[in-house]
């Protein structure tokens, strides 16, 4: 929480003194997915990645953090840098707001869609191995 909470008021700040540019920046970030260190997680002897993918899969079946989550996310960091009150940019952060407006709500419509297949992942962490 103390991350997030740093987080929101730098960004906060920097709205005050680069509106446009830190518009763009947060457009980009939003745009191009935000990349979780986690992602490069694996198992003993399993691919790169494969750990986050079943992590996700089995935390989102789970209820723990799903796409809604993440649209909640996304509403109150434009809510709390107040974004659709933020005047005198360019016109390519204007475009940029307009869309980060746009995003959750975009972002529901395709969180209701979206089908998670079954999993019977077994984590190696969490198996108990056989005794010799």
């Amino acid at each position: 929480m103390r991350h997030h909470l740093a987080y929101v008021n730098f960004v906060k700040e920097i709205f005050k003194y680069d509106p446009s540019e830190i518009m763009l920046a947060f457009h980009h970030m939003m745009k191009h997915k935000i990349v979780m260190p986690a992602m490069h997680l694996r198992e003993s002897f399993e691919s790169k990645g494969s750990l986050f993918d079943n992590f996700s899969l089995v935390a989102q079946r789970a209820g723990v953090y799903t796409g809604f989550d993440y649209v909640n996310i996304i509403e109150k960091l434009n809510k709390a840098w107040e974004i659709d009150k933020i005047t005198n940019l360019t016109s390519e952060a204007e475009k940029a707001r307009d869309y980060l407006l746009k995003l959750p709500q975009r972002m529901y419509r395709i969180t209701e869609r979206i089908v998670l297949p079954e999993s019977n992942h077994q984590f190696k962490w969490l198996t108990i191995p056989a005794s010799k």
